[in-house]
This record gives structure tokens, C-alpha cells and sequence, in this order.
């Protein structure tokens, strides 16, 4: 992505579920019992924040109006799961795509919000009938966007609104059917992890807190990560955000030290990394973020994007061989996106392998989504072909 190298030596990076970057304010006054977690300090005022049956809270006006029509005779034919995504097909026909985080309430009357607003929606009221419902990471290409020194990158999350369990003559239950619904599906969307309750309703919590971080609301931040870790105390994304949380109101030593336990502990993370290493750098031990750069080889991320925008980084700094690399394992854990293939042409030829250059060029040709991107790549094929 143009500009991926000053980002990364700008700007410290954050992950929002939502499909774009802000948050909501916070809609409850009821108070989560704030956990003695570790990494805690007295430096912030805690703050009451949602408890987690407000996330999913919806009035009686809204069950209602869903019960009715989940129960009337006309639909008994049709199979609950799917009577719910009919619900809110009908209801997302005058939805506003806001990148706001709302609750299910506010997003049932206001008709508004981002992808995880809706997932939150969907599963008020696969509760109110007893539906499973199961949430699956999108990663698709990134959103960015940048505030007081901190870049967020938008994720999304698929909603699996599972079939009611049936009961065969021997008492077993069982479900095969699910219908899956993707609020903002999007071309090269490549399929994540399965997100445990927990880390679903962190994800809550963490929007809201990168919100409240954006405008140095560091008391609200830490009480909103405070919340999320006592759910998820392990979650990546959680930590980092607490980690920007303490770095940004000078305990370098606290955020250093969640840095260091994620890498140590976890199969690691690519935004954990780069936000140590900025901040290593930041604190001229460039001795340091030398040594931990080269860690981002053996890290295990299934997002292609993620190591896409990692070579572009390194091609921007004009580490041919390791754009090449990186494109190469965006294009192993994704094979159809052009974006990666174009990429290693560009890498092969900068490297003075006109044929390879030649042959991945074609490749982004065959996979581009646009006649316009089509037509780019073809133009570059034929500059290459004549050259070769």
C-alpha cells in the first residue's frame, strides 16, 4: 500500500472489528465489576462500562415485533435459522452503514451501525429463540485510518446462524444446515479463525476503547480493556491495545512488558510487533527493533493482508528479496489475489528476473477483480514481455 513505510515508522497499529475504524459512545451506566487483572495500574480512574447483557440487550418493542414474526403461521413451514436471515434481510433494507459500534438496542432503533454492530443484533435475537449462532474472522483488504498518532485497521467478522438441532428416533440431536451471512462481503475476503464468545464480546470493548484512545480518553480505554481482558485475558488484540493504552501515557515499561509476554507466550502477532519495534525505535534502541524485525519470518498470522502490507514495507525500502518472500506467503495463504502476484513481478524485475517477473505479472492479470486492474497488468505484461 502506498505510504506503508512511513505508517509504520509513524504510527502505532490497532485492530477494529467493524469494517471501519470508530466506535460508539457508551449507551449503559450499569457497572461491569472491574477484575484485578494483570498488568493493572493506579494510574487511571476507573470508569463504568457496559456489562455484556447490555451489549445484547434489546426492548421489548424490537422482541416483539421479531418474536411476532418469527412465531406467525405463515413462516412455520420455513426453518428458524433461516426465517432469522430472512428477518434481517428485510431489516437491513433501510440499515445505514455507519462505522459506529452499537449495541443491539441502538442498533435495532437506530437502524445503523458497522458489521459488528449487526453481528451483535443477530445474536439478540438468535437468543430470543434459542438459534446457535457462531462468528468466523473475515480477512479481507484492509481500511485505514490514522488519528493522534495511532493507525487502526478495520477487520470483520461472518455470522453462522446454525439450523435448530433436530432429534432422530434414538434420542440423538443433530444439525447440518447453517445459513452464513457476510454484512459487507467483499472480493479476496479470505476466511479466519472460528471467534470464541469471549473474544467476540472483547471485540466490543476494544472498539470502544480505540475509540476513547483516539481522543486520549485514557481512563475510559483502560476501564473498556479491563472489562475485555476479565472475558478473553489472553486475547491478542486486547493486550495490544492496552499496551498503546500504557505506551501512550508514558509506563514504556509496562507496555514493553505486554509486548514481550505476547511474543513469548502466544504464536504472536504481527501488530504486536511492529508496535514494539516502534517503540523501541522511539526509545533509540535500534540495536532492539533490529533483532525483533526479523521476527516477523516465524510468526503464524492466517490474514494474507497482513503480510501483503509487510512487503510492501520491505519493498518500499527496497529489500527486493524479502518483499519477495512475504508477497510470496501472502500469495501461499491466499492463491487468488492479485495484489500478491503483482507484487512479486514487481520484486522479480527490481531483482533482474525479467522471466519470473513475466510469469507473476500474467498471473495478477488472470486474477484481477476490474477490467481496469485487467487492463493495468496487461499493460505491464507487454512492457515486461518486450523487455524480456
Amino acid at each position: 500500500m502506498k505510504g506503508s513505510k512511513q505508517f509504520a515508522n509513524l504510527f502505532l497499529i490497532l485492530l477494529v472489528t467493524g469494517c471501519a475504524g470508530h466506535s460508539e459512545t457508551l449507551v449503559s451506566a450499569n457497572t461491569l465489576p472491574l477484575p484485578q487483572v494483570k498488568w493493572q495500574s493506579d494510574a487511571y480512574t476507573l470508569i463504568a462500562v457496559p456489562q455484556v447483557h447490555d451489549i445484547f440487550y434489546l426492548n421489548d418493542e424490537r422482541k416483539h415485533h421479531f418474536l411476532s414474526y418469527y412465531h406467525a403461521l405463515e413462516n412455520q413451514t420455513v426453518d428458524g435459522h433461516k426465517q432469522l436471515a430472512q428477518y434481517l434481510d428485510d431489516f437491513m433494507g433501510g440499515f445505514s452503514y455507519k462505522g459506529d459500534t452499537y449495541n443491539a438496542d441502538l442498533a435495532s432503533t437506530e437502524q445503523a451501525g458497522n458489521c459488528l454492530s449487526l453481528a451483535i443484533l443477530t445474536k439478540a435475537y438468535a437468543s430470543l429463540v434459542g438459534l446457535k449462532v457462531e462468528f468466523r474472522k473475515v480477512n479481507s483488504a484492509p481500511l485505514y485510518s490514522r488519528k493522534n498518532g495511532v493507525m487502526t485497521i478495520s477487520s470483520h467478522v461472518q455470522t453462522h446462524i446454525h439450523a435448530p438441532p433436530q432429534t432422530d428416533k434414538d434420542k440423538f440431536s443433530f444439525s447440518f444446515s447453517k445459513v452464513i451471512i457476510d454484512y459487507f462481503p467483499s472480493p479476496g475476503g479470505v476466511l479466519g479463525d472460528v471467534v470464541s464468545d469471549d473474544d467476540f464480546v472483547s471485540m466490543y470493548y476494544q472498539n470502544l476503547a480505540v475509540k476513547a484512545l483516539m481522543v486520549d480518553d485514557l481512563d475510559m480505554a483502560y476501564s473498556l480493556l479491563a472489562a475485555a481482558m476479565q472475558l478473553s485475558p489472553n486475547n491478542i488484540e486486547t493486550l495490544n491495545t492496552l499496551a498503546v493504552v500504557h505506551k501512550k501515557f508514558g509506563k514504556f515499561n509496562v507496555a514493553e512488558s505486554i509486548y514481550k509476554h505476547v511474543l513469548e507466550h502466544t504464536k504472536g502477532s504481527v501488530s504486536i510487533l511492529i508496535n514494539y519495534v516502534i517503540m523501541l525505535k522511539e526509545s533509540n534502541r535500534n540495536a532492539d527493533a533490529a533483532e525483533y524485525e526479523d521476527m516477523y519470518m516465524e510468526i503464524e498470522d492466517d490474514n494474507p493482508y497482513r503480510w501483503h502490507d509487510l512487503a510492501n514495507q520491505a519493498y518500499g525500502k527496497e529489500n527486493y528479496s524479502k518483499a519477495l518472500y512475504l508477497y510470496k506467503k501472502s500469495a501461499d495463504m491466499a492463491p487468488y489475489l492479485h495484489e500478491s502476484f503483482f507484487g512479486q513481478a514487481k520484486s522479480y524485475f527490481q531483482l533482474g528476473n525479467k522471466s519470473e517477473a513475466s510469469k507473476a505479472m500474467q498471473k495478477a492479470s488472470e486474477l484481477a477483480y476490474t477490467k481496469l486492474d485487467e487492463k493495468l497488468y496487461f499493460a505491464k505484461l507487454h512492457v515486461l514481455q518486450g523487455r524480456h
